[in-house]
């Protein structure tokens, strides 16, 4: 079956109204979430398109199953989605849909500081810098590895309270400040996605948030527009297959979308 919608106020609101159950919106925003931040990036006028299964036993409909394929258009931007034999989610192109890192490790209710060179701290009552992204939330919200790798740190200090640092490969360090209570222990292997503490208020903090910092080489970056690295594209011996499925599916969503146009 094939869905499309245009936002006016959420992707959520936009979704129901589309006929998305609530599995299906989860899945979907679960989809883009590497390329697009549902808190913040979605404005008025962004467009969604899906290609879902539709489950049947005996003759008789029985509920939605996977997105087979699917187009979200962010800003003017288009990202595509093509669900392979292997479960997973490509680009047309074949690189896979994952990014090696989570571009927001918790599900927040609003950035309360940005990264910046220059920011007045709510506590000390002094400007300095802020190498890290505020996202503010309740106490007790879970905390995601942004991506996999192995705690260095997990402790607590005055500054910090509660605190995780994860090393990754490639030179990347993830720092997670200000937790009400870690999860994880300095030496354990992490899996991004896997839940490392809870949002706090220890240390130096104003109220709850996850005080979050990306460096790469020792270098801090802005977590919200550095490059994320690329997980596995699809396998050199799967291309050619990949391609010309993928170009199937697309071509069957386009198609849809062409004809409710004309219907319209």
């Amino acid at each position: 079956r094939y869905f499309e919608g245009q936002i006016e106020s959420s992707f959520w609101h936009a979704g129901a109204s589309a006929g998305l159950d609530d599995n299906l919106i989860m899945n979907f925003a679960n989809m883009f979430q590497w390329d697009i931040d549902f808190a913040l990036d979605i404005r008025e006028g962004d467009k969604f398109y899906a290609l879902v299964e539709q489950i049947y036993v005996d003759g008789e409909f029985v509920g939605h199953g996977e997105i087979l394929s699917a187009e979200f258009v962010n800003q003017g931007d288009s990202f595509t989605a093509v669900r392979y034999t292997d479960g997973r989610y490509y680009t047309p192109e074949g690189d896979s849909m994952r990014k090696a890192f989570l571009r927001a490790p918790v599900n927040f209710k609003y950035i309360s500081s940005n990264f910046t060179k220059r920011r007045f701290h709510p506590v000390q009552k002094r400007y300095k810098a802020h190498r890290g992204v505020d996202y503010a939330a309740n106490t007790g919200t879970p905390v995601f590895a942004a991506g996999d790798g192995k705690v260095i740190r997990s402790g607590y200090d005055k500054y910090n309270g509660h605190h995780v640092f994860v090393e990754h490969g490639g030179g990347i360090t993830t720092k997670y400040i200000h937790f009400s209570k870690r999860k994880v222990k300095k030496g354990q292997r992490v899996k991004q996605g896997q839940v490392i503490g809870l949002v706090g208020a220890t240390g130096l903090a104003a109220g709850p948030h996850l005080h979050y910092e990306f460096l790469v080489n020792g270098v801090h970056r802005n977590p919200r527009t550095v490059s994320l690295p690329k997980a596995n594209p699809i396998a050199k011996s799967e291309k050619a297959t990949f391609l010309a499925f993928a170009k199937e599916r697309i071509q069957a969503l386009n198609h849809n979308k062409q004809l409710l146009l004309a219907m319209r």
